[in-house]
C-alpha cells in the first residue's frame, strides 16, 4: 500500500475514531509498507550473503546451510511482498505468505542442526502443507486477508515454539549460553505470533480493518528486521563459542595424553639407564673397549631421550600458561640435534659442516626438533652414488635470521616443491623411502608458530636447500 493511499484511509472518520497512540506515531512518520518490505529485503539479503560467505570460506558450523536458506527465503518473500503490496489481489498473497512459513521452518531446522538433533521431517512437512492449504483457501476462496495472515502466524508460532523448546533445553556447556539467547529470541517470536493468531480474526472491516492490518504488520516487519540480524549473529556466535569450547577441551585432553605418554615412556627408559649404569659401573669383570663404547653411546642416547621427554613436558606446560618469547642458541640446538643422529651420520659417512648460528627468538626444544627433522631428511634422501655433505650457514637481514641447510642429495622436482610441507605428502619417488610425511610439515608448523617461515629450493638430482627464517633474538 502506498503512502498516499494509506493517508487517504487514515483520514476517514472510521479510521480516526479507532486510531491509537501507536497508530498516530505511524501516521506521523508516514511509514510505507513497500519501504519497510524493501528494508527487510536488504537486511535479510545481506544476512544471507554474509552466511553464504562464511560457508564459501569453509567455516564449519552445523546448521549454516539451513540458516542461509532461511535468510534467502526471507529476502525472497520480502521482495515478492513489494510486488503484491499495492495490488488488491488476494491470490497473489499466497506466494509471499507461504515463503514466510518456509523461512521460519528453515530457521528452526538450522537450530536443530546446530544442536546436532535430527530434523522433524513429518512435523515440518505436515505443518507446511496445512499452512499452504489454509493460506490458499482463505486467500483464493474466502478472500480474507486477516485469516490468511492468522494461518501464517500459526505456522510461524509452531516452528519457532518448537525451536525455542529445544534451544532452552540444551545442557551441553559449549552450546548452553548461546542456545539460551537464541531460545529466548525464538520464544518471543513464537509468543508474538500466538497473540496474532487470536487477535487477527477480531479485526473490524473496511477502513478499520485496513488500518489495523497496517498497524500490526508494520510492527511485524520492524521485528522481522531486528530478528533477521539477531538470529544470524546469534547463530554465528553460538557456533564460534561451541568450536572454541571444543578446541579448549581437545587441547586439555592433548595435554593429559602428553603427560600420560611421557610417564609411560620414562618408566622403561629409567630402567634402561639404570641397567646400563649397573653394567658399566658395577665393578665386575672388565668390559672390552668396543663394548664399553657401545654401552656409553646407548647410555648417552637414553639420557638424551630422557631430557627430551622432560623438555617436551615443560614445553607443553609453558604453552598452557603462555610464557614470554624465549631466546634460543641456534648453534647449541643444532649440535643437540646432530648428536641425536650421530649414529646415522657415521653410518653413511656424512660430512656435516656448520657455521656459527645467531641466536633467534624461538623455543629451544622446538628449534632442536626442526634441525633434527631437516638433518634426518637429508640422510634419508641422500644420493647413493656420492658421499653425503651437509652445509649449514646463516645470515641476518631485516631483523630475521635465515638458516640455510644445503645437501647434495637426490633433490626435489619443481612440481613437488609446493607440497613437501603438507602433512603426509611424499614427493616423487621419495615415497619409496621409509617415512610418514610428517617431518617437514612439523617443521613448518613450529617455524610459523614462532613467527618465521621455511622454504625450499632444489633441482632434481642436485640436492636441496631448506631455509629456515626466524626472528632474530633481541640484542
Amino acid at each position: 500500500m502506498t503512502a498516499g493511499r494509506r493517508a487517504e484511509i487514515l483520514r476517514t472518520p472510521q479510521a480516526n475514531n479507532c486510531r491509537g497512540p501507536f497508530q498516530q506515531v505511524l501516521t506521523l512518520f508516514m511509514f510505507d509498507t513497500s519501504s519497510l518490505l524493501f528494508s527487510l529485503f536488504v537486511v535479510k539479503g545481506t544476512m544471507a550473503l554474509i552466511l553464504l560467505l562464511f560457508r564459501v570460506t569453509r567455516f564449519r558450523a552445523n546448521g549454516l546451510p539451513e540458516m542461509t536458506g532461511a535468510m534467502t527465503l526471507g529476502a525472497v518473500w520480502a521482495f515478492a511482498g513489494i510486488i503484491v503490496v499495492d495490488r488488491s489481489n488476494h491470490v497473489m498473497a499466497i506466494g509471499p505468505l507461504t515463503l514466510i512459513c518456509a523461512a521460519d521452518m528453515f530457521a528452526a531446522r538450522a537450530m536443530r542442526r546446530l544442536q546436532e538433533l535430527p530434523f522433524r521431517w513429518r512435523t515440518e512437512v505436515s505443518l507446511l502443507a496445512v499452512c499452504i492449504l489454509g493460506i490458499a483457501y482463505f486467500s483464493a476462496i474466502e478472500q480474507s486477508l486477516s485469516f490468511s495472515l492468522a494461518v501464517t502466524s500459526v505456522a510461524s508460532a509452531t516452528f519457532c515454539g518448537l525451536a525455542a523448546y529445544d534451544l532452552l533445553s540444551e545442557k551441553r556447556e559449549g552450546l548452553q549460553t548461546g542456545c539460551r539467547i537464541l531460545g529466548g529470541l525464538f520464544g518471543f517470536w513464537a509468543l508474538f505470533h500466538l497473540v496474532l493468531v487470536f487477535t487477527r480474526p477480531l479485526y473490524g472491516s473496511g477502513a478499520e480493518l485496513v488500518e489495523q492490518i497496517i498497524t500490526v504488520d508494520h510492527l511485524v516487519l520492524f521485528l522481522n528486521n531486528i530478528l533477521a540480524i539477531s538470529w544470524s549473529l546469534g547463530f554465528l556466535w553460538t557456533s564460534y563459542s561451541n568450536a572454541q569450547f571444543r578446541f579448549r577441551a581437545a587441547y586439555e585432553e592433548l595435554n593429559r595424553f602428553t603427560g600420560a605418554v611421557a610417564h609411560d615412556l620414562r618408566s622403561p627408559l629409567n630402567a634402561v639407564i639404570g641397567n646400563i649404569e649397573a653394567v658399566t659401573h658395577g665393578g665386575g669383570a672388565a668390559i672390552p673397549e668396543t663394548q664399553r663404547r657401545f654401552l656409553d653411546s646407548a647410555h648417552e642416547a637414553a639420557l638424551r631421550m630422557n631430557r627430551f621427554i622432560n623438555d617436551l613436558l615443560a614445553d607443553a606446560r609453558s604453552g598452557e600458561t603462555g610464557t614470554e618469547v624465549q631466546v634460543a642458541d641456534a648453534t647449541s640446538c643444532f649440535r643437540e640435534a646432530a648428536a641425536g643422529l650421530n649414529a646415522q651420520i657415521e653410518a653413511v659417512a656424512a660430512s656435516v659442516q656448520v657455521a656459527d648460528l645467531p641466536a633467534v627468538s624461538s623455543n629451544s626444544l622446538q628449534l632442536t626438533r626442526v634441525f633434527h627433522n631437516l638433518l634426518d631428511n637429508a640422510i634419508k634422501y641422500r644420493a647413493h652414488d656420492r658421499d653425503l655433505t651437509i652445509d649449514v650457514s646463516a645470515g641476518r637481514q631485516d631483523g630475521m635470521v635465515h638458516i640455510a641447510f644445503r645437501d647434495n642429495g637426490v633433490g626435489i622436482a619443481k612440481a613437488d616443491q609446493a607440497r613437501v610441507f603438507e602433512r603426509f605428502a611424499r614427493a616423487g619417488k621419495q615415497s619409496l623411502v621409509e617415512g610418514d610425511g610428517m617431518g617437514l610439515a612439523e617443521c613448518r608448523r613450529i617455524v610459523e608458530k614462532a613467527g618465521g617461515a621455511i622454504a625450499v629450493s632444489s633441482d632434481l638430482g642436485d640436492g636441496a636447500t631448506f631455509t629456515v627464517s626466524l626472528p632474530a633474538a633481541p640484542e
